[in-house]
């Protein structure tokens, strides 16, 4: 009997230590994000990873935590958060699938998605299906429009998925396809690929796809996920009392921090 008591007091104490050590090592003060390129905004190339990195970073730092990138593509990114084995990724448009795996920040940026085109594409539309004539480059794990991808889905549109965007500037710039959806950072992969004279052949037709705002995801299997939410956010509001969105994007126009709508 004094044996059995003796084993169940140093289980007791054991699963206690444990606990204690467990929540000790329980690192809040940093936070792995996952992404992927696209840059200007997210450059794994540059000091800062880009504008959206610096953004995400600089409100983080505003709570006392502090931010490491790990670069994936994109599809991975997804599944590695989405199961919980990082407790953020950034950035993404909401859709009725990701809602159901993963919490959402304050948006971070508002992007406009225009239809790239070679000059001599005579482009003219006014709702999607008119766009059924032509072929269209897609970039895999890209949320365009759910009406967008609900057309695809169903031939309407004729759509040429492929997995990075460099293969459907290829395919624009050799006539492969008639119409690739991008935002504005599409220029700068351009200018990354071709010659300025080469790019005078691209314009953008002024009727967007859609606008999108964009946020950081946390995933609703990480068990961090919803502290780190709450202390990007805290951290934006106060961001943004302090910069104008033009800190972060030079070219905004004047642009206004984005607000969600209800």
């Amino acid at each position: 009997m004094i044996n059995y008591f003796k084993l169940c007091f140093f289980s007791t104490c054991l699963c206690l230590f444990t606990s204690t050590m467990a929540a000790e090592n329980d690192d809040l003060t940093s936070v792995v994000i996952v992404t992927g390129p696209y840059p200007p905004a997210i450059n794994e190339a540059d000091e800062d990873k880009g504008y959206v990195s610096r953004l995400v970073a600089d409100a983080f730092a505003l709570e006392g935590i502090k931010v490491s990138f790990i670069f994936v593509p994109w599809a991975r990114g997804l599944r590695m958060v989405r199961l919980g084995h990082e407790a953020c990724i950034m950035y993404y448009g909401k859709t009725p699938g990701r809602v159901k795996s993963f919490i959402f920040s304050e948006p971070l940026f508002e992007e406009e998605w225009l239809f790239f085109h070679l000059r001599s594409t005579d482009v003219k539309w006014q709702k999607l299906t008119d766009l059924s004539r032509y072929i269209i480059g897609a970039t895999l794990s890209y949320t365009y429009s759910e009406e967008f991808h609900k057309l695809a889905d169903e031939k309407e549109l004729s759509v040429h998925w492929v997995a990075r965007d460099k293969q459907n500037w290829q395919l624009l710039m050799s006539g492969r396809i008639d119409l690739f959806p991008s935002v504005k950072t599409g220029w700068h992969q351009l200018r990354n690929l071709y010659s300025e004279a080469a790019i005078k052949q691209v314009t953008t037709h002024p009727k967007p796809l859609k606008s999108q705002l964009n946020y950081l995801l946390c995933s609703k299997d990480h068990p961090n996920a919803e502290y780190f939410r709450d202390k990007f956010n805290q951290g934006f509001t106060k961001l943004k009392k302090l910069r104008s969105i033009s800190y972060y994007i030079p070219d905004s126009n004047g642009e206004t921090w984005p607000i969600e709508s209800n």
